[in-house]
């Protein structure tokens, strides 16, 4: 009886490792196995390497004339029609007149007819001209000296920015160069006090 028993289980022992064993019989392949078609397609994140500190920084920005563009002054400024500008003028060109100008001067109004005719004469050299005042109250006294002298050079009213270039008189005169950076006349920064057509030319010529 005990020997019929031992033989049973035996038996019993036998087909149960048998199950066990059975679908992992093959040995673990060397090789992994080919990807399937969307993981061939999917992308394959690099992890992004840390900077050199070796390496030089980025160029500065450039103005229009291939030059670096850093500014000696900034600036955010309305025209009339509330369009806000920057400092950003200055590199589409190569040299920017900046007239500091009030409608109740007489010589600053007398000067606009032969600025108006400079800046059309220099615009093919890169030239510009931007009138800047601060008097809003006068609106209607501003469209009616446009419209006689015929000005059509930007004009901007007066920000904090240009506090600089106060001279406690009008007109003054600063000339920036593409670059943003100011420009001096006979070791002067400002020119104070309004000019003919041909003496603005002839610093205009000098400067370009």
């Amino acid at each position: 009886m005990k020997k019929s028993i031992a033989v049973l289980l035996c038996v019993l022992l036998w087909v149960s490792l048998a199950g066990c064993g059975s679908g992992n019989s093959a040995p673990a392949p060397t090789q992994a196995p080919a990807a399937s078609p969307a993981e061939e397609s999917a992308p394959v994140s690099t992890p992004t390497p840390a900077p050199d500190p070796s390496e030089e920084p980025a160029p500065s920005e450039e103005n229009g004339n291939g030059a670096a563009f850093s500014p000696e002054f900034t600036f955010t400024a309305p025209d009339r029609d509330g369009n806000e500008w920057t400092e950003q003028i200055f590199a589409g060109k190569k040299l920017t007149m900046i007239n500091f100008w009030e409608p109740w001067c007489p010589p600053c109004v007398g000067e606009m007819p032969d600025l108006q005719k400079l800046s059309e004469d220099y615009a093919d050299r890169g030239f510009q001209i931007i009138g800047v005042y601060s008097e809003q109250n006068m609106e209607q006294e501003v469209d009616e000296l446009l419209e006689k002298s015929g000005v059509r050079y930007l004009l901007l009213r007066y920000v904090p920015e240009f506090q600089p270039f106060e001279s406690g008189y009008v007109p003054t005169t600063v000339f920036v160069d593409g670059e943003g950076h100011v420009l001096t006349v006979n070791g002067e920064k400002l020119i104070i006090g309004s000019n003919s057509y041909e003496g603005w030319a002839a610093i205009v010529e000098g400067l370009l």
